[in-house]
């Protein structure tokens, strides 16, 4: 086997675990809108949200991924795909009752396998993505989409530098923290999820990024799996 493909199969065996975690956590409520956060930009959290989305729809019809990091969008680059149209040009021009495939933005990717993801990128920048995020229409809109799909991938802004996240985290059945394993500041993270807690988020799991896989004496918490991805924008560190 190839070296890039047996990387290719470690990383989405890692993906295949944490989607494992996520069912097993439904044991006492469904959990159907994920959101993916972290501290600060480039810890990875975009790279987690693709991955897990693509391995979800690996296994599940109805997947959707939803770039909601409208201050420093990243999904369209990483999926390769057209980022003319998407959440911020729908919530514009949303109508109740109305299917999220009628709008223009709302694209589908199929993998080599035959699977389908569906896709809506960040979509045109806006003056006020706090505003957007928080908007009762944000809000409908995932009602809509909790009707037509069985998983809701959110990328969501990263916690300490706006309050972007806090009204998705609480619209999310479920936050997966993501922590640069390298150079996160322990300080800094533990008064993110606390802060996200305190506003009613519902923190799931904790997944450390950039871990050195090479170091025998690693170790993980909340989920502990380590991918030694790139960073947001899909560059290798």
């Amino acid at each position: 086997m190839a070296k890039k493909k047996r990387n290719q199969f470690d990383v989405d065996e890692i993906y295949r675990g944490l989607r494992t975690n996520i069912e097993f956590s439904q044991m006492d409520e469904e959990i159907q809108v994920i959101s993916v956060a972290s501290t600060i930009p480039n810890e990875g959290k975009s790279s987690v949200a693709c991955n897990l989305a693509r391995i979800m729809a690996a296994k599940y019809k109805n997947v959707l991924l939803v770039d909601c990091d409208l201050r420093n969008a990243s999904v369209h680059k990483m999926m390769k795909i057209s980022n003319r149209s998407g959440l911020t040009n729908i919530i514009a021009q949303f109508q109740d009752g109305l299917s999220l495939h009628s709008y223009d933005g709302v694209q589908e990717i199929q993998f080599e396998g035959g699977q389908t993801l569906t896709v809506i990128t960040s979509g045109h920048r806006v003056p006020n993505p706090s505003e957007v995020l928080g908007s009762k229409r944000m809000g409908r809109f995932l009602e809509q989409a909790r009707k037509e799909f069985g998983y809701i991938i959110i990328d969501s802004p990263p916690v300490l530098v706006t309050s972007d996240s806090i009204p998705l985290c609480n619209l999310s059945d479920g936050v997966l923290y993501v922590v640069d394993a390298k150079n996160a500041d322990k300080r800094k993270v533990k008064a993110a999820i606390n802060d996200l807690k305190r506003n009613g988020g519902h923190v799931i799991g904790v997944v450390l990024n950039k871990v050195d896989m090479n170091d025998e004496k690693r170790y993980g918490y909340g989920y502990g799996y380590g991918y030694g991805g790139g960073d947001d924008d899909g560059k290798k560190k």
